[in-house]
Protein backbone atom coordinates (compact mmCIF):
# COMPACT_ATOMS: atom_id res chain seq x y z
CA UNK A 1 0.00 0.00 0.00
CA UNK A 2 1.33 3.47 -0.94
CA UNK A 3 0.31 6.63 0.86
CA UNK A 4 0.34 9.88 -1.16
CA UNK A 5 -0.42 13.49 -0.38
CA UNK A 6 -1.88 15.28 -3.40
CA UNK A 7 -2.08 19.09 -3.65
CA UNK A 8 -4.77 20.35 -6.02
CA UNK A 9 -5.36 23.94 -5.02
CA UNK A 10 -1.99 25.68 -4.61
CA UNK A 11 -1.74 29.45 -4.89
CA UNK A 12 0.65 30.44 -7.68
CA UNK A 13 2.66 33.66 -7.97
CA UNK A 14 4.67 34.72 -11.01
CA UNK A 15 7.89 36.60 -10.24
CA UNK A 16 10.13 38.27 -12.83
CA UNK A 17 13.28 40.08 -11.70
CA UNK A 18 15.41 42.61 -13.61
CA UNK A 19 12.47 43.34 -15.88
CA UNK A 20 13.66 46.66 -17.33
CA UNK A 21 16.90 48.12 -18.62
CA UNK A 22 18.50 50.51 -16.08
CA UNK A 23 18.10 53.63 -18.27
CA UNK A 24 14.39 53.00 -18.79
CA UNK A 25 13.90 52.21 -15.10
CA UNK A 26 15.46 55.57 -14.20
CA UNK A 27 13.25 57.33 -16.76
CA UNK A 28 10.13 55.88 -15.12
CA UNK A 29 11.37 56.80 -11.65
CA UNK A 30 11.85 60.40 -12.77
CA UNK A 31 8.42 60.45 -14.41
CA UNK A 32 6.78 59.49 -11.10
CA UNK A 33 7.81 62.74 -9.46
CA UNK A 34 6.27 64.93 -12.16
CA UNK A 35 3.04 62.90 -11.97
CA UNK A 36 2.95 63.18 -8.17
CA UNK A 37 3.57 66.93 -8.30
CA UNK A 38 0.72 67.47 -10.76
CA UNK A 39 -1.99 65.07 -9.61
CA UNK A 40 -3.95 64.57 -6.38
CA UNK A 41 -3.95 61.26 -4.57
CA UNK A 42 -6.70 58.79 -5.49
CA UNK A 43 -8.08 55.63 -3.92
CA UNK A 44 -10.92 57.50 -2.22
CA UNK A 45 -12.45 54.26 -0.88
CA UNK A 46 -9.21 53.10 0.76
CA UNK A 47 -9.03 53.16 4.55
CA UNK A 48 -5.27 53.80 4.62
CA UNK A 49 -4.17 56.37 2.07
CA UNK A 50 -0.60 56.24 0.76
CA UNK A 51 -0.21 58.49 -2.26
CA UNK A 52 -1.67 56.75 -5.31
CA UNK A 53 -3.12 57.69 -8.69
CA UNK A 54 -6.07 55.30 -8.79
CA UNK A 55 -8.82 57.27 -10.59
CA UNK A 56 -6.65 60.42 -10.79
CA UNK A 57 -3.96 59.46 -13.36
CA UNK A 58 -4.17 56.45 -15.68
CA UNK A 59 -0.67 55.17 -16.47
CA UNK A 60 -1.76 53.24 -19.56
CA UNK A 61 -2.61 56.59 -21.18
CA UNK A 62 0.95 57.84 -20.58
CA UNK A 63 3.29 56.77 -23.43
CA UNK A 64 6.31 56.77 -21.10
CA UNK A 65 4.89 53.68 -19.38
CA UNK A 66 3.90 51.78 -22.53
CA UNK A 67 6.99 49.54 -22.68
CA UNK A 68 6.58 48.49 -19.06
CA UNK A 69 2.86 47.81 -19.42
CA UNK A 70 3.47 45.79 -22.59
CA UNK A 71 5.98 43.68 -20.66
CA UNK A 72 3.47 43.13 -17.87
CA UNK A 73 0.88 41.88 -20.39
CA UNK A 74 3.54 39.63 -21.96
CA UNK A 75 4.49 38.13 -18.58
CA UNK A 76 0.82 37.69 -17.65
CA UNK A 77 0.33 35.75 -20.88
CA UNK A 78 3.28 33.51 -19.92
CA UNK A 79 1.75 32.94 -16.47
CA UNK A 80 -1.66 32.26 -17.98
CA UNK A 81 -0.13 29.67 -20.33
CA UNK A 82 1.04 27.77 -17.25
CA UNK A 83 -2.67 27.42 -16.43
CA UNK A 84 -3.10 25.81 -19.89
CA UNK A 85 -4.82 28.87 -21.33
CA UNK A 86 -3.64 30.81 -24.38
CA UNK A 87 -5.86 33.82 -23.69
CA UNK A 88 -4.31 37.30 -23.85
CA UNK A 89 -5.41 39.44 -20.91
CA UNK A 90 -5.22 43.22 -21.26
CA UNK A 91 -4.53 45.87 -18.65
CA UNK A 92 -7.81 47.49 -17.57
CA UNK A 93 -6.34 50.00 -15.12
CA UNK A 94 -2.91 51.00 -13.85
CA UNK A 95 -1.76 53.37 -11.13
CA UNK A 96 1.16 54.51 -8.97
CA UNK A 97 1.63 53.87 -5.25
CA UNK A 98 4.17 55.91 -3.28
CA UNK A 99 4.80 54.80 0.31
CA UNK A 100 6.51 57.26 2.63
CA UNK A 101 7.53 56.46 6.19
CA UNK A 102 4.62 55.08 8.28
CA UNK A 103 2.42 54.47 5.21
CA UNK A 104 0.75 51.08 4.79
CA UNK A 105 -2.22 49.46 3.01
CA UNK A 106 -5.00 47.39 4.52
CA UNK A 107 -5.96 43.88 3.36
CA UNK A 108 -7.94 43.96 0.13
CA UNK A 109 -8.45 42.10 -3.14
CA UNK A 110 -9.00 43.36 -6.70
CA UNK A 111 -12.57 42.21 -7.27
CA UNK A 112 -13.87 41.98 -10.82
CA UNK A 113 -10.50 41.17 -12.42
CA UNK A 114 -8.66 37.99 -13.33
CA UNK A 115 -5.00 38.86 -12.79
CA UNK A 116 -3.33 41.68 -10.90
CA UNK A 117 0.31 42.69 -10.84
CA UNK A 118 2.69 44.90 -8.90
CA UNK A 119 5.92 46.24 -10.36
CA UNK A 120 8.41 47.53 -7.80
CA UNK A 121 9.76 50.67 -9.44
CA UNK A 122 11.86 51.98 -6.56
CA UNK A 123 12.63 50.21 -3.29
CA UNK A 124 15.32 48.63 -1.15
CA UNK A 125 15.60 45.71 1.25
CA UNK A 126 14.25 47.78 4.17
CA UNK A 127 11.01 48.75 2.42
CA UNK A 128 7.62 47.36 3.43
CA UNK A 129 6.72 43.84 2.30
CA UNK A 130 3.61 42.88 0.39
CA UNK A 131 1.76 40.19 2.37
CA UNK A 132 -0.77 37.67 1.01
CA UNK A 133 -3.35 35.82 3.05
CA UNK A 134 -4.17 32.17 2.52
CA UNK A 135 -7.62 32.25 0.84
CA UNK A 136 -8.86 29.54 3.21
CA UNK A 137 -8.54 31.96 6.14
CA UNK A 138 -10.23 32.29 8.49
CA UNK A 139 -9.99 28.60 9.26
CA UNK A 140 -12.83 28.01 11.70
CA UNK A 141 -11.26 24.79 13.04
CA UNK A 142 -7.46 25.24 12.67
CA UNK A 143 -5.08 22.31 13.04
CA UNK A 144 -3.82 22.00 16.61
CA UNK A 145 -0.23 21.60 17.85
CA UNK A 146 1.55 22.62 14.63
CA UNK A 147 5.27 22.30 15.36
CA UNK A 148 6.30 24.36 12.34
CA UNK A 149 4.39 25.89 9.44
CA UNK A 150 4.91 24.59 5.90
CA UNK A 151 3.24 24.75 2.48
CA UNK A 152 0.20 22.91 3.85
CA UNK A 153 -0.31 25.19 6.85
CA UNK A 154 0.97 28.70 6.04
CA UNK A 155 -1.63 31.34 6.88
CA UNK A 156 0.16 34.03 4.86
CA UNK A 157 3.24 34.63 2.77
CA UNK A 158 5.18 37.75 1.86
CA UNK A 159 7.39 39.14 -0.88
CA UNK A 160 10.13 41.69 -0.44
CA UNK A 161 9.72 44.64 -2.83
CA UNK A 162 12.82 44.02 -4.94
CA UNK A 163 13.44 47.00 -7.21
CA UNK A 164 12.82 46.27 -10.91
CA UNK A 165 10.84 43.11 -10.18
CA UNK A 166 7.30 42.12 -11.14
CA UNK A 167 4.81 40.07 -9.13
CA UNK A 168 1.65 38.68 -10.80
CA UNK A 169 -1.15 36.97 -8.89
CA UNK A 170 -4.82 36.07 -9.19
CA UNK A 171 -6.94 39.08 -8.30
CA UNK A 172 -8.97 37.26 -5.63
CA UNK A 173 -5.88 36.94 -3.40
CA UNK A 174 -6.26 39.18 -0.35
CA UNK A 175 -3.10 41.16 0.29
CA UNK A 176 -1.78 44.18 2.15
CA UNK A 177 1.37 46.28 2.42
CA UNK A 178 3.16 46.27 5.74
CA UNK A 179 4.01 49.53 7.50
CA UNK A 180 6.85 51.42 5.82
CA UNK A 181 9.39 51.78 8.63
CA UNK A 182 12.18 53.46 6.66
CA UNK A 183 12.69 56.90 5.14
CA UNK A 184 13.54 55.24 1.82
CA UNK A 185 10.94 55.58 -0.92
CA UNK A 186 8.83 52.61 -1.92
CA UNK A 187 7.26 53.22 -5.33
CA UNK A 188 5.20 50.59 -7.10
CA UNK A 189 2.97 50.34 -10.13
CA UNK A 190 -0.20 48.28 -9.80
CA UNK A 191 -2.34 46.93 -12.63
CA UNK A 192 -5.51 44.92 -13.08
CA UNK A 193 -6.06 42.74 -16.14
CA UNK A 194 -9.27 41.57 -17.77
CA UNK A 195 -10.37 39.77 -20.92
CA UNK A 196 -10.44 41.83 -24.12
CA UNK A 197 -14.25 41.64 -24.37
CA UNK A 198 -14.58 43.78 -21.24
CA UNK A 199 -13.30 46.90 -23.05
Amino acid sequence: MTDTILTYFPQAFYVAENLLEPDYLKKLQDRVYSIKDGNPSGGSNWVLRPYNTLDTYELKDDPVFSTLLDKIEEKTFAFNKEHNSDYHYKIKESWLNVYDKNDQQEYHCHAGHTYSAVFFLKSNEDCAKIIFENPTEPDMMPIKNLKELNGLSFKRCHFNPIENSLLIFRSYMRHMVDKQETDSERISIAVNLLIRLEF
